[in-house]
């Protein structure tokens, strides 16, 4: 159970995009973000940038696609809010977490991600793989001060784990 839930734990970490949080290659920190989609519209008065149709996010070996990007960055222009929609299908994430590793997969319809607050919710039809384990379920909240995992009951659904100990 310990296993499961480190392995769980690792996964939530790397599943939120912003270099200064997240577990993915240290280089990537330093790595441009470009940013493509097919229309983009920025408020600079508001903070918020709005990205639609075919939206690609990379910086590095990490890289996000959605139907639809919204962030919010605050008075000192650092990301306060960061959400990634899949309409016509789910948002995907994914990234090396470190050299040699699996590549680490996320799918949800919705991703929120508040850096500030440490906190991430994957939202609808989450999936998330890394080689032969993998996390099913319609709903998790992930505090990374806390560093607590929230799988909420559903009335139609519950959460599922794949772990395959390493050999």
């Amino acid at each position: 159970m310990h296993l499961r839930l480190n392995w769980i734990y690792y996964i939530l970490i790397t599943v939120c995009f912003h270099s200064s949080v997240t577990a993915a290659l240290q280089l990537d920190s330093k790595e441009k973000v470009f940013i493509v989609a097919d229309t983009t519209t920025y408020n600079y008065k508001t903070g918020v940038k709005i990205f639609l149709g075919n939206v690609k996010v990379d910086q590095g070996t990490t890289h996000l696609t959605a139907d639809k990007v919204i962030t919010k960055d605050n008075e000192r222009h650092q990301l306060e809010e960061l959400l990634a929609f899949g309409v016509l299908q789910s948002a995907h994430y994914w990234t090396l977490p470190k050299i040699g590793d699996t590549e680490l997969h996320s799918y949800a319809k919705t991703i929120k991600f508040h850096p500030l607050l440490a906190n991430v919710t994957l939202e609808q039809d989450v999936v998330v793989i890394q080689g032969e384990n993998s996390f099913k379920g319609q709903l998790i909240h992930y505090n990374m001060d806390d560093q607590t995992i929230t799988v909420p009951a559903s009335k139609n659904a519950r959460a599922e784990l794949v772990y395959t100990p390493e050999k």
